[in-house]
């Protein structure tokens, strides 16, 4: 596959930023104390990993739709 501008290419550099910003944002969830055990009863907790899941899948999205628009730019033929 050729390019008509492949100078465009070393844009793909450009995905690690959302990489990097994604691995800052990872946190620890921080344990709260409450009183009141039927507020807690109240909230609807989401598990760990299905967060964790949904925050990896929005990364390769994000990775993907970048990748795609740096080739478009760089115009294969």
């Amino acid at each position: 596959m050729q390019f008509k501008h492949p100078e465009l290419l070393y844009a793909l550099f450009l995905l690690l930023i959302p990489i990097i910003v994604h691995l800052f944002q990872l946190r620890k969830f921080k344990k709260e104390a409450f009183t009141n055990v039927a507020f807690l009863k109240q909230v609807s907790i989401q598990t760990r990993k299905s967060s964790q899941l949904k925050k990896w899948l929005t990364l390769a999205l994000r990775l993907l739709a970048l990748g795609a628009l740096i080739f478009a730019f760089a115009q294969p033929y």
